[in-house]
């Protein structure tokens, strides 16, 4: 996937909200370590969304 896509998955779920931005990324770095990897994709970010609870977009 390109990183295209993780970028507007964050800006979807975000809607551009810095503080929500921060707190998805915070998460995101949880699940890379969690999966024991360093690639970002649209899937890391949607799992982030979920454990965050912050909302569809």
């Amino acid at each position: 996937m390109p990183p295209s896509e993780a970028i507007a998955t964050i800006l979807r779920i975000t809607r551009g909200n810095i503080r929500l931005i921060e707190r998805l990324m915070m998460q995101v770095e949880h699940v890379l370590v969690a999966n024991q990897t360093q690639i970002v994709t649209k899937d890391v970010v949607e799992t982030a969304q979920q454990n965050l609870i912050i909302g569809a977009g």
